[in-house]
Parts: C-alpha cells; sequence; structure tokens
C-alpha cells in the first residue's frame, strides 16, 4: 500500500511516497514545489502533482494525508466524563462550542489520546471547517485524492513514533510555526503553538518558554527537550542540551511530510486523528443522478432467483409445484412491491427481468460481477460489530457504500476488510467520516474503484 504525505508551509508544498507492506516498508522519493501564493494555491498543487507524476510514471495518484499547519488550528486542553478515547471523540464538540473564536457549526475537531495517569484529559485540535473543505477541494482539483487530513502536531508525533524516538520530555519544533509538545507516557500532556515570527521576539519568546516550564515542572531535574528544524535563536541558551532529531529512514525527506505519510502506521499512538471533511462528498453530487440504486439490482436478483425455481419446479410433481408457485408469490411481492401478483407470476416477473436488463445494457452494468462485488461487500462486514449499511450505489464499476458504525477503528476495520477481499487492484477509500451527535456514532462513505494499489482510512 501506497501512502503521499503531504506538508503545507507558508513557502513549499512537500511531498513524500512512502510504500507499507508485509514484507517491506520503505520510502519510495519526496519533492518540494515552492509556493506563488503564501500556502499554495491551484497552480502550486498542480505543479506538485505534475512533480509526483514524473517521479511515478503514472498519471494515477496514490491516496493522500494532508498535514495542516499548526497557524491554522486552535489547541484545547480539555476534560471529559469519560475516559476511552471513542466516546471521547463523540462528545467532545459540546465542550469546544463556545470557546472557540469560531461559529459552532464551522469547527472540525479531533482528540490525541490522553496520557497514562490522566483519564478523561484530552488534547482537542480544531481547525476552521471552510478552510479545511477548501483546501481539500484545491488538491482534489489538482488531481489528489484525499484520504485523510490531519496537522502538523500530528505529524510530528508520527515522525517520532516511526523512529521508535518519541521521547518522555519536550518537544520543540519550528519546521512551520512553532510548536512545543509535552510528551509524557507516550502521549501529549499539553501542547502550546507560537506564529514563526515570535522567533524574532527573544525576550517574549524566552519569557513564554519559562512560563510554560513553570506551568509544568519537572519532577526530578530538567527536562529532556528535542528539537525538530533549527532552534530559535532566542532560546539558544535554554536549548544548549537539547538533542536534534533526525530520521533514521529518510534522514534528507521533509519531517513532516514523513510524518503525513506514516500515520497509518500508529492507530494506536494517533488515535486515528482526523479532521473529518464533506469536501469530497459534495463534488460527488453531480455525479449521483447517474448512479443506479442497489434497489433495483436487489430486485431483479430475487426476480431471477424466483424465475429459476420455477423452472426446476416443473419436473417436479404437482405437490411441489404447487408449494414453489406459493413461494414464487412471496418473493415476487417482495422483489416487486406494489405488482399485482394474480395468477400471472411468471409473465409479470420475466417483463421485470427484461426491462431491467434492457437497463442494464444501457448504463453498461455487469450483474454477474456485482453480484460477486455485492457478496464480497457482505463477507467483509466485521461479525458482532457496530456497523449497519444505509445505502450502496454503484456507477461503472464504481461502488459507493453509506452507513453508521460504532466508532471510527471499526470504520478503518471494514475499510481494511474490503480492501484485502477485493485484492489490490482496486482502490478503497474513506471519503467521509463524521461523528453524529445524536446516535453518537460515526457516519461513513466508503469508496470502491479500480486502480493501482491504493488505501484509505
Amino acid at each position: 500500500m501506497k501512502t503521499l504525505g503531504i506538508s503545507i508551509t507558508q513557502g513549499h508544498l512537500s511531498a513524500l511516497l512512502w510504500e507499507q507492506s508485509l514484507f517491506a516498508s520503505k520510502k519510495h522519493f519526496h519533492c518540494k514545489v515552492p509556493c506563488r501564493e503564501p500556502y499554495g494555491g491551484q497552480e502550486d498543487a498542480a505543479n506538485l502533482a505534475d512533480e509526483i507524476r514524473d517521479r511515478t510514471g503514472s498519471r494515477d495518484l496514490p491516496p493522500v494525508v494532508l498535514s495542516l499547519p499548526a497557524s491554522w488550528t486552535f489547541l484545547r486542553q480539555i476534560e471529559l466524563p469519560v475516559a476511552d478515547l471513542p466516546r471521547a471523540k463523540k462528545i467532545h464538540l459540546s465542550e469546544l462550542e463556545g470557546g472557540l473564536p469560531l461559529e459552532d457549526e464551522a469547527i472540525l475537531s479531533d482528540l490525541l489520546p490522553s496520557p497514562p495517569g490522566q483519564p478523561g484529559k484530552f488534547l482537542a485540535v480544531a481547525a476552521r471547517r471552510e478552510a479545511v473543505e477548501k483546501t481539500v477541494a484545491l488538491f482534489t482539483g489538482a488531481g489528489f485524492r484525499v484520504d485523510r487530513v490531519v496537522t502538523d502536531h500530528v505529524s510530528i508525533l508520527s515522525a517520532f513514533l516511526s523512529a521508535n524516538a518519541l521521547p518522555g520530555g519536550i518537544i520543540v519544533s519550528t519546521l512551520s510555526d512553532i510548536v512545543v509538545l509535552r510528551i509524557e507516557g507516550g502521549a501529549v500532556r499539553w501542547a502550546r503553538q507560537f506564529p514563526s515570527a515570535m522567533a524574532s521576539d527573544a525576550a517574549g519568546l524566552a519569557e513564554e518558554w519559562r512560563k510554560l516550564l513553570l506551568a509544568d515542572p519537572p519532577h526530578d531535574g530538567q527536562l529532556p527537550v528535542s528539537v525538530l528544524g533549527d532552534a530559535p535563536a532566542a532560546l539558544a541558551r535554554e536549548l544548549a542540551d537539547a538533542s536534534a532529531f533526525h530520521l533514521r529512514e529518510a534522514s534528507d525527506a521533509p519531517p513532516l511530510a514523513y510524518g503525513a505519510a506514516r500515520v497509518f502506521s500508529h492507530p494506536k499512538g494517533l488515535g486515528g486523528f482526523s479532521l473529518r471533511t464533506s469536501a469530497e462528498a459534495e463534488s460527488e453530487l453531480g455525479r449521483q443522478k447517474r448512479r443506479v440504486r442497489i434497489a433495483a439490482i436487489a430486485a431483479a436478483v430475487a426476480a431471477v432467483s424466483a424465475v429459476t425455481s420455477l423452472e426446476v419446479a416443473k419436473w417436479a410433481q404437482e405437490r411441489k409445484v404447487a408449494a414453489v408457485r406459493a413461494q414464487i408469490r412471496k418473493e415476487f411481492s417482495e422483489a416487486v412491491p406494489g405488482a399485482k401478483a394474480a395468477v400471472q407470476e411468471t409473465a409479470q416477473i420475466r417483463g421485470k427481468i427484461q426491462s431491467l436488463r434492457r437497463q442494464q445494457k444501457e448504463m453498461g452494468i455487469d450483474p454477474a460481477g456485482l453480484s460477486a462485488s455485492l457478496m464480497k461487500v457482505s463477507q467483509a462486514l466485521p461479525p458482532k460489530e457496530n456497523v449497519v449499511m444505509k445505502e450502496i450505489s454503484c456507477d461503472a464499476g464504481r461502488i459507493r457504500l453509506s452507513g453508521e458504525a460504532g466508532d471510527s477503528q471499526l470504520v478503518e476495520k471494514y475499510r481494511t476488510a474490503l480492501a484485502a477481499s477485493f485484492g489490490p487492484e482496486v482502490n478503497v477509500t474513506v471519503q467521509e467520516s463524521r461523528g453524529v451527535a445524536k446516535s453518537g456514532t460515526i457516519r461513513f462513505t466508503i469508496l470502491i474503484e479500480k486502480g493501482g494499489a491504493g488505501r484509505a482510512s
């Protein structure tokens, strides 16, 4: 499975292609393009897409994990009445509403796991919905398939986790803005961020640094500090003993793009973090009229089954024929609701089948292939898990599944099972995954389509 990690900074767009399999884990390449606009525009995204296509030699781009700059986000430490992360994700928005400089409906957010010994305390990372969806639409317009949206905080953690070097102490990153993460027990205890322009304010930055240390005094001596990027000159004395972080597997790669590409390798450490967006779903509205609803296919399958049963029953005794005809009446009434099934059930069924076959021929549908695909969709459902299918639709070889699941981990589990069932020649991506406040579930949309090796979350 190949994943593109893309990071957005004020002057560049960086990308790294990572491949993960059962037998290998490696970097294919990384690249960087300058931005004509401060954080990149349509032309910059298109230039990055062209650069990646040149490197891969293919017009198809792997799924993307997009890392948003820290300056686009808001950090909040929240305490919830639940300790487990899945339930906390479902209810945490109520704690953020009214506490951010955003309208409640404009908030997109997710949580990072709480540190050991602090159940119910989480770090929420939020962003403006419009900014996230606009960025997703920008990259989608350039030909990318955005699989997941994270933030630089998550990419930093992912880079450290991938290097097996997540410290117990403080991480200072200056790769985009100045991000400070306090790590305890493999999780984030607290986080702060400052604009990159503050690096030139020596007195102000040093004062903020001292406040951070006083707010969280070390238990036994000085806390160890790891620096990702260049240490700010304003903190030269404070960070004199800090250790510099270097990537082991990709020493010359952009760390934020590397971390974004590796987020799927650390579902537990990152808590499945994802800023959910409906931008991809919105882009599909124009194609909904061309989709064939699965209800019509189900009716056709039921009708064909009824006719087959009738043809076999002709060779049986009259008593068996009568039983089969009774069964046909039942199946016909279920397959074709509203139709009159008096004494000409078979004639009506054949007429329905002929009409459906004409529609299938006009639309280019392969009923046999679709039936096999539906079987795979059904068999991939996690047994005894809270996953409910609401709708299935198909369009020229593409299948879209819509439903609800108990949490985001179940959505990823179902996506993984679908990918294994359909094989490497088929892309299985999560287009939408968002919480439903009333039911406390996750509403998801999964797209299955032919293509190169891909993945989603």
